[in-house]
C-alpha cells in the first residue's frame, strides 16, 4: 500500500512538472566569449532537452484532456437520454456537464499555448552585465558564424580587447579619450565595420583589409586596458605612501 501511494505521487508530481512550462535556466558557461562557430554542444543538448519535455507535456495534456472529454461526453449521453425521458433534473446536470466540457477545453487550450509559447533557455546571455559589454557580446554571436576562418581570430581579438577596456574604464567618472574610444569601439566601429564587410558583395569583400581593421582596434582597446591598469597601480602606490606617512611614527 505504502509503495503504491509512493508510485502514485512520483506520478502526480512528474505530470505536474511536465505541464508547467520550461523554466528560464541559462547554462551559464564558464567562458561565454569564446568563439562558438558551430553549435554549442550544450547549447544543443539543452535546447533538445527543451523540445522533448515540452512535446511530451503536449502530448500528456492531450491524453488527459481527451480522457476527461471521454468521460463528459459519456455522461452527456446518459443525461441526455434521461432529458429525453423527460426527467428535468437529468437536464440541469446536462447542462452543467457541457459547461465542465467547454472549461476542460479551454484550460487545456491554455495550458497547450503556455507550453508551446515558453521561451527556450538561451546559455549566451550576460544578464548583470553592463549593456555596452552585452551588445559586444551580440555582435560577436552575430558575426562569428559568417565570418570567414581566416577573420575570427581577430574578430574575437578586437571583441575581448574592447571588453577589457570597457571594465578598465567603467569607474571613471569624466568622460576622457580612452573611454571614450572604448565606448565608441564597442557601440560603433566594431558593429560598423562587420556591418559593411556583411553586405558588401562577395566581390568587394577584402579579408584582409578586415583583419586589418579588427587588429587596429584590438591594438587600441589593449592600449587603453594597459594604461588604466598601470594608473590604478600608481594610485595604490600613493595610496601606500599616504598611509606611510600617517601611521609610521617619527623617528627621533
Amino acid at each position: 500500500m505504502t509503495r503504491s501511494r509512493t508510485i502514485l505521487r512520483g506520478g502526480v508530481r512528474a505530470a505536474r512538472d511536465l505541464l508547467s512550462p520550461p523554466s528560464h535556466t541559462p547554462l551559464n558557461p564558464a567562458d561565454p566569449w569564446r568563439l562558438q562557430p558551430g553549435r554549442d554542444p550544450r547549447a544543443a543538448l539543452a535546447h533538445g532537452r527543451t523540445q522533448a519535455r515540452r512535446f511530451a507535456g503536449v502530448g500528456l495534456l492531450a491524453v488527459l484532456t481527451l480522457t476527461a472529454l471521454s468521460f463528459l461526453g459519456t455522461l452527456a449521453v446518459l443525461l441526455g437520454i434521461g432529458v429525453a425521458s423527460g426527467s428535468d433534473i437529468a437536464g440541469w446536470l446536462l447542462g452543467a456537464t457541457l459547461l465542465l466540457s467547454l472549461i476542460v477545453l479551454g484550460w487545456s487550450v491554455r495550458r497547450a499555448r503556455r507550453l508551446l509559447r515558453a521561451p527556450t533557455p538561451d546559455p549566451l546571455t550576460l544578464e548583470a552585465a553592463p549593456p555596452d559589454e552585452q551588445d559586444l557580446l551580440r555582435t560577436l554571436r552575430q558575426h562569428e558564424r559568417t565570418l570567414p576562418a581566416p577573420t575570427l581570430p581577430a574578430l574575437l581579438g578586437a571583441v575581448t580587447a574592447t571588453r577589457d577596456a570597457l571594465r578598465a574604464t567603467a569607474r571613471t567618472s569624466t568622460l576622457t579619450r580612452d573611454v571614450f574610444d572604448a565606448r565608441q569601439a564597442a557601440r560603433e566601429d566594431l558593429p560598423r565595420i562587420l556591418d559593411t564587410y556583411q553586405t558588401a558583395a562577395p566581390q568587394g569583400r577584402d579579408d584582409r583589409e578586415l583583419t586589418r581593421q579588427l587588429r587596429l582596434i584590438e591594438d587600441r582597446m589593449a592600449r587603453i586596458a594597459q594604461e588604466q591598469a598601470e594608473s590604478q597601480r600608481r594610485d595604490q602606490q600613493a595610496g601606500t605612501t599616504y598611509l606611510r606617512d600617517k601611521y609610521t611614527p617619527p623617528q627621533d
